[in-house]
């Protein structure tokens, strides 16, 4: 049985990623996110058979569950895309403990413990996709956890990849900058966080379309549009500089 895989299913990039699995010709995709109800809706509207996974990621319990629904079916994961995660604006400090752990847990812990269940249900020709960010290139004044967590899965993508590389699977880690998403509204709604913060901004539909183009020719990453390749290229070769013209962004100078 051919599969896929998509954490964080039930809204956003995670739920656009299912519409394009929808047309990969497989047997099963599973749909892995906290509300039943919109995974349940989402089912609905594709033609590909769903299973429906309600679990809170955050919780080590959810974990047993997907290890025990594998190992029933041992089904080949064509496709594994972690897209569940969140962020939060805020200096460091302020935010509350239990919001900076479940971003942590969920952005980093969540992320590696899916990779590592699926791995062994993979074969020559799987794909694993995993969101990050443009934000992994950059230290983010006022965002600096989701920052650093975008960091560590940029890291855990490169090393992966030479690790799973024998066994003809590939990792493409997605990067792209501001999508308009429910993360946007929830952070203009939450936090006082400038306009111009999210100028740039994506359709889902472009980011998800691209990212898997690019995972079908096994590309180590895909950042979608001119304007995010360039941010990425310059926060690589001068991090400073793109740390203080975000910063910037804030009123600081």
């Amino acid at each position: 049985m051919k599969i896929a895989i998509v954490t964080g299913a039930s809204s956003g990039m995670g739920e656009e990623f299912c519409r394009n699995l929808d047309r990969k010709g497989l047997d099963e995709i599973w749909l892995i996110a906290r509300r039943a109800d919109r995974l349940k809706n989402i089912s609905e509207t594709l033609s590909t058979h769903c299973r429906i996974i309600p679990a809170d990621l955050t919780q080590t319990d959810s974990f047993d569950h997907i290890r025990k629904e594998l190992k029933s079916s041992d089904p080949d994961v064509r496709y594994l895309v972690n897209c569940a995660g969140f962020g939060k604006f805020g200096n460091t400090w302020e935010i509350p403990d239990s919001e900076t752990r479940g971003m942590i847990d969920l952005n980093i812990t969540a992320l590696v413990e899916m990779t590592n269940l699926c791995i062994p249900h993979m074969s020559d020709g799987s794909r694993v996709i995993q969101l990050c960010s443009a934000s992994a290139y950059i230290s983010l004044y006022k965002l600096n956890v989701y920052a650093s967590t975008k960091a560590f899965v940029r890291s855990f993508c490169n090393g992966l990849r030479k690790e799973v590389e024998y066994k003809g699977i590939t990792v493409t880690e997605v990067s792209p900058g501001w999508v308009d998403t429910d993360f946007i509204t929830i952070s203009k709604e939450t936090d006082e966080v400038p306009d111009k913060v999210f100028k740039h901004l994506l359709r889902k539909e472009d980011v998800v379309a691209k990212a898997m183009i690019d995972a079908d020719r096994g590309k180590d990453r895909s950042v979608t549009g001119t304007f995010y390749r360039i941010q990425i290229a310059i926060s690589t070769h001068f991090p400073r500089l793109a740390a203080n013209v975000w910063r910037g962004y804030f009123g600081h100078k």
